[in-house]
Formats: structure tokens, C-alpha cells, sequence
């Protein structure tokens, strides 16, 4: 049986809570309390192999880090967004690319750098915006 979304959304959360200190919600939350990743879930691709093999989904993992006027916000990010170590996001996530065998791969392709995240409230954050895509 393949994988619902909750369940892959699950698994990309296993996989970034071994990133120290980091709170991770796979639900949109009212006031995240930062650091912090949310995962949401951005597009599926049907049938991206023959006969129903598999489909792609794409995720995002939203990282805010703190406020945006903080040196320490920005070290955490670019170790967050370096492409090995064990601050990097695509290293957690990619470790075991099966996420415990419940898809059939998964990469991180994509990070977006420094941004100021602005909530209504007024409160800027530091984070930065992941892609990652799930074949299951």
C-alpha cells in the first residue's frame, strides 16, 4: 500500500528533528517559536512512472531560525542550507533517501537562501525555504 501524505509529511519530520533544537510541525501553526520548520505539502505529479507506479510530490520545509537582526539566526541558516555536516538539512533528510522505506527516494533539490520572513503581527524572522521532492 503506498504512503498517504501524512504519512511522507511524517517521515520528512523524522528526518529533520535530528537537527538539534529545532521544533518541527507538519501542520501549519498559529505562531511558530523559532528555531522551527514547517512542512508543507506544494504539488503531486501523478503517475510519474508507467501504470501507477509512483507519484512525485514536492514538498517545502519553511526554516525560521530567529529575528532577522541576529547574527546567530544567520550562522544557524547557512548550516542549515550547507550541503553536508551535521547542521545540513539535505544530509538529515537524505541519510536515508527512503525516509524508514515508506517512499521510494527522496532529495533535497532546492534551498532559497537568507529571507526576512514577516508575520502579521509585525515580528520579522530570519528563514530560509527548502524543496524537496518524494517519489513513492
Amino acid at each position: 500500500m503506498p504512503a498517504t501524505i501524512a504519512e511522507l509529511r511524517t517521515g520528512l519530520a523524522d528526518a529533520m528533528s535530528s537537527l538539534l533544537g529545532v521544533r518541527v510541525y507538519e501542520n501549519l501553526p498559529d505562531a511558530p517559536i523559532p528555531p522551527a520548520v514547517i512542512i508543507e505539502l506544494q504539488s503531486v505529479n501523478y503517475d510519474s512512472t508507467f501504470a501507477r507506479g509512483s507519484d512525485e510530490y514536492r514538498f517545502s520545509a519553511v526554516f525560521i531560525s530567529g529575528r532577522s537582526d541576529d547574527r546567530t539566526a544567520q550562522a544557524r541558516i547557512e548550516a542549515w542550507i550547507a550541503g553536508h555536516g551535521t547542521g545540513s538539512v539535505k544530509t538529515a533528510i537524505e541519510t536515508d533517501p527512503t525516509l524508514g522505506g515508506i517512499c521510494g527516494a527522496c532529495r533535497v533539490t532546492e534551498a532559497t537562501g537568507l529571507q526576512a520572513l514577516d508575520r502579521p503581527d509585525g515580528t520579522s524572522f530570519l528563514g530560509t525555504e527548502f524543496t524537496i521532492t518524494l517519489y513513492a
